[in-house]
């Protein structure tokens, strides 16, 4: 009776018998699986995270590309507009043409000699011990003529030695700067009276050039920081910034670069080709000769049939960071095991109104 009473009591209280050991562990999940399920999650989380930010940085790379590129475009475009407009005068010459020759050309290039410039070298592939490919990146200074109706216009572009392009005096320069673009009409913007400024339709003589070369000569050494200078807020106008390599190099109307060793060499060179009207002069600077690089001046009516040029940007970041460097040395070295942060855009410019110059004989 007490048993009958006992067993209607369990199960009134939901009692159940107990179940063997291997029963009760089916209930539930192991520490395995547990730990396994963990480490799919993990799995999971970390592939998504690793997909988003690759994500991130493609966006962020595109947007600083195009920054670049759009930056590099608007200023290739600036130049080819400027540039294929270079006219020659057909000023008669003065003196007869030779490597001393002090008479003032209508169209110069030639690299930075100021400041302790140095241009940079960029080792881009090692293709083994004693045969290194290194890229010379050099900055120009380039004068020419255009000329709208009746007016001559001089433009120029070069690079401003307060850019953090250069170092104090007496010190090697870390390579780059910021381009500026000079335009000057027929004007003497040093005469105080603005009236007597500008002289509308007047013929090019020498003097007007003479006028014109000597505002470019003064305003590079002037600071772009001088921003109540007249002169240079009139005249000058910055391009883009960052800038390592600007170069641009005259071409024949048969498409051969007009080089140094065409023209006037060094003494016991072969004179292969003469520009009439023409220097082709080996670079030289405070460091000694730039292997193949030409410095070239026209007279006359000379002028090259195309130009080619190629301006090389440094990427923003590594701007940011060389302008943080307070060591010269190290900003340098940084520099030159960058070549991948140098974009280069090249373009090949006609010169509208440029005539085949006639080659005289060695």
């Amino acid at each position: 009776m007490i048993s009958d009473f006992s067993a209607s009591r369990k199960a009134r209280s939901g009692f159940k018998p107990n179940r063997t050991r291997g029963q009760a562990l089916m209930t539930g999940f192991s520490l395995i699986e547990v730990l396994l399920a963990v480490s799919i999650m993990s799995v999971i989380v970390y592939g998504l995270f690793s997909m988003f930010n690759q994500t991130q940085k493609a966006l962020i790379s595109t947007s600083k590309q195009v920054d670049v590129m759009g930056s590099g475009r608007v200023a290739i475009d600036l130049l080819v507009e400027d540039i294929q407009q270079a006219e020659s005068p057909a000023l008669p010459l003065l003196s007869t043409l030779s490597p001393t020759t002090v008479e003032l050309p209508h169209m110069l290039g030639t690299v930075e000699r100021r400041y302790a410039y140095q241009p940079m070298l960029q080792q881009l592939i090692d293709f083994g011990p004693g045969v290194p490919s290194i890229r010379t990146n050099l900055l120009q200074n380039v004068f020419f003529l255009t000329r709208s109706n009746q007016n001559w216009v001089a433009k120029g572009f070069f690079f401003s030695p307060t850019t953090n392009m250069v170092a104090p005096a007496d010190t090697v320069s870390l390579g780059f700067g910021t381009l500026f673009r000079f335009s000057a009409p027929n004007a003497d913007l040093t005469v105080a009276n603005p009236a007597l400024r500008f002289f509308p339709k007047r013929r090019l003589n020498h003097g007007l050039l003479g006028n014109l070369w000597e505002q470019f000569n003064q305003i590079q050494s002037l600071s772009p920081t001088q921003s109540t200078n007249p002169v240079f807020n009139a005249v000058v106008s910055p391009l883009i910034e960052g800038v390592v390599h600007f170069k641009l190099q005259p071409i024949d109307s048969e498409g051969r670069p007009m080089l140094y060793y065409t023209n006037f060499n060094a003494m016991g060179e072969t004179i292969n080709l003469g520009y009439r009207n023409t220097i082709l002069e080996r670079e030289e600077t405070s460091l000694g000769v730039l292997a193949g690089q030409t410095r070239y001046r026209f007279y006359g009516d000379a002028l090259p049939a195309f130009m080619e040029l190629e301006l090389g940007v440094l990427d923003p970041e590594v701007l940011v960071r060389v302008r943080s460097m307070p060591n010269l040395d190290a900003a340098r070295a940084f520099l030159r095991d960058k070549p991948e942060a140098v974009h280069l855009f090249r373009r090949m410019i006609p010169l509208n109104t440029a005539n085949p110059i006639e080659l005289m004989t060695p």
